[in-house]
């Protein structure tokens, strides 16, 4: 059902550890969700794995709470999912190329091959048996990370001329859709449809880092069915990866 216009409901502040952890004590205080928050700085943001995200002003930090989005078994779609919800808010941006836009997997955000938006989920279970789960979104609009092992590139420097609550905007409304397409995953083929016609690299040869320190290279084939990566290891048949770090094997940006 397609939720009427000025329903969002959105708490806008100013310094905060990290949104996420702003968004799972509201779920704890008892919130609905369908909730956004966003901050204007964290001190204490973070990316996957544990690793720090900067979080200075000017940039877009934001996070949606949701509960209970959906059953146990269709949580795992949620990361691609906001992805490609991110990746069309975007792509609808003044000056930005839109085909520029692409999808890292699993959920990294690049213009012209240079990461410019990470996501982090997290998600637990209160006492009362619901599920709730953090979506935080930081898009560089003036400023990214330095000293990356990858390129990375800011909206401002990509063409972007608007404001910073435009992108916020877009942004929402793109996750909005993307969650109504994928309809707690009872669609998720058509998400992951779309999904690969915004990735970036299928066909390449890459290499995936594992969570244990090992790798393993090969040709990014597809998305299953599950919305793992599938690795092509020519004699070797094809292999799953539901986690790990994508690294093209090409001298590009965002390799």
């Amino acid at each position: 059902m397609r939720r009427p216009q000025g329903a969002r409901r959105h708490l806008a502040l100013d310094e905060v550890g990290s949104t996420n952890a702003v968004a799972l004590e509201a779920a704890r205080a008892g919130d609905p969700g369908r909730l956004w928050i966003t901050a204007a700085r964290q001190t204490a943001g973070r990316g996957r794995r544990g690793r720090s995200w900067l979080s200075e002003r000017g940039n877009l930090y934001a996070t949606l709470l949701l509960i209970d989005p959906s059953s146990d078994q269709h949580v795992v779609d949620l990361p691609l999912v906001v992805a490609l919800g991110v990746r069309n808010g975007l792509a609808e941006l003044p000056g930005l190329d839109p085909d520029l836009v692409r999808i890292k997997w699993p959920n990294d955000i690049l213009i012209a091959g240079a990461k410019t938006v990470g996501i982090l989920l997290e998600s637990e279970r209160g006492l009362d048996g619901r599920r709730a789960v953090a979506i935080g979104c930081g898009v560089n609009v003036e400023s990214g990370a330095t000293q990356t092992p990858y390129a990375v590139t800011s909206l401002r420097s990509s063409g972007y001329t608007g404001t910073l609550d435009a992108v916020f905007d877009k942004v929402a409304a793109g996750v909005e859709a993307a969650l109504e397409l994928w309809d707690a995953g009872r669609q998720f083929d058509e998400v992951r449809a779309a999904w690969l016609r915004h990735s970036v690299g299928r066909g390449e040869t890459c290499r995936v880092n594992l969570p244990d320190g090992t790798a393993v290279e090969g040709v990014f084939a597809d998305l299953d069915a599950g919305g793992r990566l599938v690795l092509d290891l020519g004699p070797n048949g094809r292999r799953h990866f539901s986690a790990g770090d994508l690294f093209f094997l090409r001298a590009s940006p965002g390799a």
